[in-house]
């Protein structure tokens, strides 16, 4: 599995095989009892020493090319990354287990997520829809409604996020493990992104803490529970994928659990992203997936077709390539790639807040499980609008263990990978678009700056695909007064909640603030940086200088527009601009919307701000010692590194740290450019996002280096560029090696016929003859004279 398919990957292979034999025995051993057939008998005389094809023999060409072709096979194994395949297993997780992925049952199910509470409780929470919803089952929660075993079937949700950071405007994405119960992957994919969640937190992972920290994933592993426990497509003989009220009859939706569940999660949300497993074939697609949304055979073009496509290649792209270098999931629409359907959930979750009712968004009254008040499927304008990816995952329903893979997988792409690691990627993927943010690392600035000062900010886009960013300098005196008279007053800049939708004061802030850098469409770079991309460069350099004639006190921020295409269209249907959370909250100028029921809500800006610094610069003074992470200390733990950061070393000032750099004037510095690509990962860098609610976000940390260096590589990633440059001149070495001995050996194999071809022809010695006579059974033994 370390090598691809084919003659080169077959070559590889054997190589490395060899290699191991050569060590065993030797090139040239001359014991028969080493010498093995691949059945465990004793080869010829003529074969000793052979492995997979290569033998070990007394020619001196033939040992050559053997000893090259071992030292080939050994690098294989040996270089940091192999040139013919990206699943070569340096990709190591971060930590050392290497665990074979399985089939978990119901009560295993169950059983996991009461563990993994337990490991993680301030992440991780569980609720039992029956309980939590009492509306979904008007018999009561002890009606027996199905049989799961010796009990009542209880459908799980689930929720990962850091409920001590959790707001009303936390964003939101929801997974759904399976509608059809016999359709087993989903489940298991869902349950081990949540274990994985957990380990990577507790262990510090800075991405993943950002994922855990600023959004909150809902999960269904098992949505349809009673079809998961029996194994079933149904539920009770019910469909769940024809039980939403999209172009359904209203006597037939809403009559499972597993529908109305999602219907009161959905209710009480407002969720931007959804991801749907399946199984029955393999591909990943989009909206529309109805028959009223159709031009002949062909889907049209859903309002948010800009922001589907850009994502849907994004988590494709995450989910890697198949040994015949294609996407492992075909991309497109749900009607193009699988088939139309009424009452599906697809359409349902994309078009229930927005679509008229009640056609094609039907109010429901079925009359299961005691039925289910029709108002429940009456819902607040624009509350149902997320961006619905499905995924059929398959060709089979429950494909065989063996291509389950190993947890290790998750940690690179390879051709090989298995189907948990492929889907574990796309999942975190899609859970970082929730939140398009800047991450950056804390500057040293002084505390106090001179006109003229140069500053420069080391930053990537994460959750978006593109970005372009301003960094300002707003007057103390022009700040709402709900931010400037807090502890942490430029933090406070970054809530919606800070400008009481004072949209023209907040326009009038930002027209009147002071550009001291800007960029223009930028690539983010999310987790895939950090997890399965690790090594390339993320950061960029944010650099220009201090206006002349300033004085007084300042904010600092960075002003950040994400994803403006999404707003772009061709010919939508309806006809009608973007309707989805994710993208009306990147291109709307300022996007609301509340859930039918409960608190949640959304409040964006297009122009999202980020505070540099959590209080005030001072300008106008001269350059004095002092630190700009001073005044971070004053923040909450949401600019204190992780654990993980804190043991880089070499990294640059901490947060917190009083050390300072005096910053040049601008003359004794070249002018920066407007962005610079930064380095290697491994370095800690720190996020102050837009702070849900008002609160400070927590920090985080990504690979990256200081843009003003002189060279990208530092210490261990300076070393480690060595030893592949060594390794790489090796290999060539040995490959050179290897045709120079097998050209000698096809030169000495060119002669006449009759001849030996290891060595120049000479009459044969009676010795000789007369053993090969005896060899050959011509003639029997003789005792030969002392002359002979």
């Amino acid at each position: 599995r370390l090598y691809p398919p084919g003659p080169l990957g077959l070559c590889a292979s054997a190589a490395a095989l060899h290699a191991a034999c050569t060590l065993r025995t030797g090139p040239c051993a001359r014991t028969r009892a080493l010498c093995h057939s691949s059945e465990g008998g004793a080869m010829p005389s003529r074969n000793r020493g052979q492995s997979s094809g290569f033998y070990c023999t007394r020619r001196p060409a033939v040992c050559c090319a053997a000893g090259a072709s071992s030292v080939f096979g050994l690098l294989l194994v040996a270089l940091p990354r192999s040139p013919w395949s990206s699943s070569v297993a340096d990709a190591v997780a971060p930590d050392s287990e290497d665990r074979q992925y399985k089939y978990y049952s119901y009560d295993e199910t169950l059983r996991y997520f009461d563990d993994l509470k337990k490991q993680c409780p301030d992440i991780v929470d569980t609720w039992i829809a029956q309980e939590e919803f009492p509306e979904i089952l008007p018999e009561g929660k002890n009606s027996r409604w199905a049989s799961c075993g010796s009990g009542t079937c209880r459908t799980l949700i689930v929720r990962i996020a850091n409920r001590a950071k959790l707001t009303d405007t936390t964003p939101e994405v929801f997974l759904s493990g399976a509608l059809h119960g016999n359709e087993r992957l989903g489940p298991l994919v869902v349950t081990e992104l949540a274990g994985f969640l957990c380990k990577r937190y507790r262990a510090g992972d800075e991405d993943v803490m950002r994922l855990v920290d600023e959004r909150s994933t809902w999960i269904t592993p098992m949505t349809n529970a009673h079809g998961f426990f029996a194994n079933t497509r149904e539920e009770n003989n019910m469909d769940p994928n024809r039980d939403f009220g999209y172009l359904q009859n209203p006597e037939k939706c809403m009559m499972t659990q597993t529908a109305r569940t999602v219907n009161e999660l959905f209710r009480r949300h407002l969720f931007q992203f959804e991801l749907t497993f399946h199984g029955g074939m393999r591909a990943l697609t989009y909206e529309w997936g109805s028959r009223n949304h159709m031009l002949g055979r062909r889907s049209t073009e859903s309002p948010d077709d800009k922001a589907f496509t850009a994502v849907g290649v994004e988590i494709q792209e995450a989910c890697g390539k198949d040994a015949f270098n294609h996407e492992w999931y075909p991309l497109g629409r749900i009607n193009d790639l699988v088939y139309p359907v009424d009452g599906g959930m697809e359409d349902w979750s994309y078009g229930a807040g927005w679509e008229a009712s009640p056609k094609p968004i039907t109010v429901c009254r079925p009359k299961t499980y005691g039925g289910y008040d029709p108002q429940r499927t009456v819902y607040r304008r624009d509350s149902i609008a997320a961006l619905v990816y499905l995924a059929e995952m398959d060709d089979f329903k429950t494909p065989k263990e063996l291509t389950l893979g190993s947890s290790k997988e998750l940690w690179a792409m390879g051709s090989q990978d298995g189907h948990v690691a492929r889907n574990l990627r796309m999942c975190l993927k899609l859970i970082e678009f929730a939140r398009p943010e800047v991450v950056f690392r804390p500057p040293t600035w002084p505390a106090n700056l001179a006109s003229g000062a140069r500053l420069l900010l080391d930053v990537r886009g994460f959750g978006c695909l593109t970005m372009s960013l301003r960094l300002l300098l707003l007057p103390r005196s022009s700040l709402p007064a709900a931010s400037s008279g807090s502890a942490a007053p430029c933090v406070a800049l970054a809530a919606a909640s800070s400008w009481a939708n004072d949209d023209s004061g907040r326009a009038g802030l930002l027209a009147s603030a002071l550009v001291v850098a800007q960029v223009q469409r930028a690539k983010c770079h999310g987790v895939d940086a950090a997890v399965w991309r690790r090594g390339g460069s993320v950061m960029m350099g944010l650099a220009g200088i201090v206006p002349g004639g300033l004085s007084g006190e300042y904010c600092a921020v960075v002003a950040a527009e994400f994803d403006q295409d999404w707003g772009q269209q061709e010919s939508p249907d309806p006809k009608v601009r973007p309707r989805s959370h994710a993208a009306r909250s990147r291109v709307d100028e300022h996007y609301t919307v509340a859930a039918s029921d409960g608190n949640m809500r959304v409040d964006e800006y297009r122009t999202k701000l980020f505070p540099v610094l959590p209080s005030f610069l001072h300008i106008g003074g001269g350059a004095v010692a002092g630190s700009g992470a001073a005044a971070a200390a004053a923040a909450p733990a949401a600019a204190a590194p992780s654990p993980s950061a804190s043991s880089v070393a070499s990294a640059g000032p901490a947060a917190g740290s009083t050390s300072a750099v005096a910053l040049p004037p601008a003359s004794a510095v070249a002018p920066p450019a407007a962005a610079k690509t930064g380095q290697v990962a491994s370095k800690p860098l720190f996020s102050l996002a837009p702070a849900p609610g008002g609160a400070s976000a927590a920090s985080g940390s990504v690979a990256g280096s200081p843009l003003g260096s002189t060279s990208a590589l530092e210490g261990k990633d300076a070393a480690e560029v060595g030893l592949s440059a060594f390794l790489i001149v090796t290999f060539c070495m040995a490959i050179s090696a290897m045709c120079a001995c097998i050209a000698v050996q096809l030169c000495k194999l060119w002669k006449p016929k009759g001849t030996a071809p290891w060595r120049t022809p000479r009459a044969a010695s009676s010795v000789e003859m007369a053993m090969g006579a005896m060899e050959d059974g011509r003639v029997p033994p003789v005792v030969l004279g002392p002359a002979e």
